[in-house]
């Protein structure tokens, strides 16, 4: 036992060597791996020795500096190619604002911490001791020690909030899945959320790196980042809408120019936005849809763009389709969504984003004078006016027409200065912005007579287009009461199918007699619907079964009796000239069968005679006789076509009573 004792000692002292030794070894080791970025945890700093660095004790947050540990120099000892080269990921272009007081757009939450002067730097997002991984698929798989997770840009909301509620900010939609992402936005920089085609913050934005303000993952000084995804919109550029080359002092909501913000920001913006559809622009009160347009193309504006002036297109109606929605046209719903029982709006006509239908070519049109067949037009209107037929199906017979104007006056041009080659056969008449007058008339009034008559008679007249076709000095009277009180409730139902107008050219019964009430402007022959068969586009001498009569007024009466039922008992009587004398002519040599039976006596345009608008000679009188027994001598008389119904006294004596007792 004695001699073993020592030997007991000198294992035991040996064992706590050991044990000291280890201890140590791992504090060293352990301390030695943290001292990489920590180097003030550097054992050297503790000794008498002058080092490269110097000594900075304390927290890096209870400093006013960002401290050793993360500054750039510490990251390069490893991101400059030794471990992992980020200096054209992180250090190039744009990255997120560091040492800046968060503005009152973002919150920042507490377990994202700001420096000690409650600014944003570098460890607010990031920490090496980072529990937030990078989602899966990001590029090279690698962590970004992050302080939080960030899947889909989840880091990101956590401080923008207003951004990440995007319907309640009116901002751009987020984890929206429109259509496909394309794969030059990755190749910009984007980041791909979870779900494929998803949108996050980062498929626009790049922390780190960004070619962009606002670290977009590119320059949009030109919308290249918008046209990245939303490839139809980039027809705009270089048109009258690219604000760069129109308007280039105008600013939108954000004060910004278009020159900054983009073409596509002059009137969206991602963030922030006025209104729905990302508006850039403030709007002035009323419907939304025609108010974005107004912006600009209002009178109030004082921009030199194209005005719509004071009698437009109607918007914000519903269509005028006689059957169904327009099919290539789109209707739109309060919130500026296409639906097919939605309303007209300025968008249904137009396409803000594209010059002409069916053309990307990339021409400037800053210095070119739109037409029928550009203008932002959805369908070009020339030369046959399909954009306004869309619509207004019913008014299609009158391209097949004399109205068109292309076939019979080609070289016509409405207010706008425009032919009807250009215009459309509808632009003869009718512009939808800048009109003359209500009914968006396209010709000068001349201010005599009443409204409807005016629009009749642009053409009409000795020097219009239809100076071949006036009414004379004699005509039917217009813009005159037309009371239907004394008609018989069957009689009621024929005359309301002549319509009767008030002076804004409404319908409305009980009004006047107007030209409409007789003619259909667009429609060459009565009751038929659609174009004419056969029509060869050359002018036809009309009748009065056609001439854009509302009714036939042959071989009956039906025209003239709508409003005269009483004389309507003339059809198929011997004064019927129809039944005897089919080939006797008025005094425009018109037979009745191009007349009508009542235009065989009375003529409704270029009478000879103002009384009772007389269409045939007056017959032979004596100064005593009576005006009237000329009216009935024009055929009872000899040589005439009734010369064998010549009564033996002409005239009932006069002063004569008759007495019935």
């Amino acid at each position: 036992m004695t001699r073993a004792t020592p030997c007991v000692y000198i294992f035991v002292i040996f064992a706590v060597l050991i044990s000291t030794a280890t201890v140590s070894a791992v504090e060293m080791s352990s301390k030695r791996d943290c001292a990489i970025c920590h180097v003030m945890w550097l054992n050297d700093f503790r000794t008498d020795k002058q080092t490269l660095i110097e000594w900075q004790p304390g927290n890096v947050l209870m400093k006013d500096t960002q401290g050793v540990v993360s500054s750039e120099e510490i990251c390069y000892s490893c991101h400059d190619g030794y471990v992992n080269d980020s200096r054209y990921v992180v250090w190039k272009y744009n990255q997120h604002k560091t040492f800046v007081k968060p503005s009152n757009n973002v919150t920042v939450p507490a377990d994202l911490p700001l420096s000690s002067r409650s600014e944003i730097y570098c460890g607010t997002c990031h920490s090496a001791h980072g529990v937030g991984a990078a989602a899966d698929g990001s590029r090279g798989g690698m962590t970004s020690f992050f302080r939080k997770k960030n899947v889909d840009s989840s880091l990101c909301k956590r401080c923008h909030t207003n951004e990440a509620d995007y319907l309640r900010s009116n901002g751009h939609p987020l984890k929206k899945a429109a259509f496909k992402l394309p794969e030059t936005l990755f190749e910009l920089g984007s980041v791909p959320g979870q779900e494929k085609n998803k949108i996050i913050c980062q498929s626009c934005h790049k922390v780190h790196g960004a070619q962009g303000d606002k670290i977009a993952v590119v320059d949009n000084k030109s919308s290249k980042l918008c046209t990245a995804c939303h490839t139809f919109q980039k027809d705009l550029i270089g048109t009258k809408h690219d604000l760069r080359l129109s308007l280039p002092d105008e600013k939108n909501s954000k004060q910004q120019q278009a020159s900054e913000s983009g073409p596509c920001g002059a009137c969206h913006t991602p963030h922030n936005a006025v209104g729905k559809k990302l508006w850039a622009r403030h709007p002035g009160p009323g419907d939304l849809a025609s108010q974005m347009c107004l912006t600009c193309h209002g009178k109030e504006t004082g921009y030199k763009t194209k005005r719509i002036g004071d009698y437009s297109h109607p918007v914000n109606v519903l269509s005028s389709a006689k059957t169904a929605s327009p099919r290539k046209l789109p209707l739109f719903s309060a919130g500026l969504k296409r639906n097919p029982a939605g309303r007209v709006q300025c968008l249904t006509c137009h396409d803000v984003h594209r010059w002409a239908p069916n053309s990307t070519a990339d021409i400037s049109t800053k210095h070119f004078e739109g037409d029928a067949s550009n203008s932002f037009l959805r369908i070009s209107n020339s030369p046959l006016s399909p954009l306004c037929i869309e619509c207004h199906t019913d008014k299609k017979q009158l391209m097949n027409s004399d109205h068109n104007l292309d076939v019979t006056a080609p070289d016509e041009k409405n207010l706008q200065g425009f032919t009807t080659g250009v215009s459309g056969p509808c632009g003869a008449c009718h512009i939808p912005h800048n009109a003359a007058g209500k009914r968006l008339w396209a010709k000068r009034l001349a201010g005599e007579k009443d409204f409807v008559t005016q629009l009749c008679s642009g053409c009409h007249n000795k020097s219009g287009a239809a100076k071949a076709k006036l009414i004379g000095d004699n005509y039917h009277p217009v813009d005159i009461a037309f009371k239907t009180a004394d008609l018989t409730s069957d009689k009621q139902k024929d005359i309301t199918i002549l319509p009767l107008y008030d002076g804004d050219l409404n319908r409305s019964p009980d009004e006047r007699i107007v030209c409409l009430t007789c003619h259909e402007p667009h429609s060459w022959a009565p009751e038929k619907y659609g174009p004419i068969s056969n029509y060869t586009f050359k002018n036809i001498e009309g009748d009065t079964t056609t001439s854009f009569l509302r009714k036939a007024n042959f071989p009956s009466s039906d025209l003239c009796k709508a409003c005269h039922p009483g004389k309507a008992l003339v059809d198929g009587t011997k004064h019927d000239l129809n039944v005897t004398a089919p080939q006797a002519t008025n005094l425009l040599g018109q037979t009745v069968k191009e007349s009508g039976p009542c235009g065989a006596c009375h003529l409704v345009h270029n009478s000879f005679n103002k009384l009772q608008l007389w269409a045939r000679p007056y017959g032979p009188i004596s100064k005593e006789e009576s005006v009237m027994d000329a009216l009935c001598r024009s055929c009872h008389s000899r040589g005439s076509i009734a010369e064998n119904k010549i009564p033996l006294i002409a005239t009932h004596p006069e002063g004569k009573l008759i007495s019935n007792a």
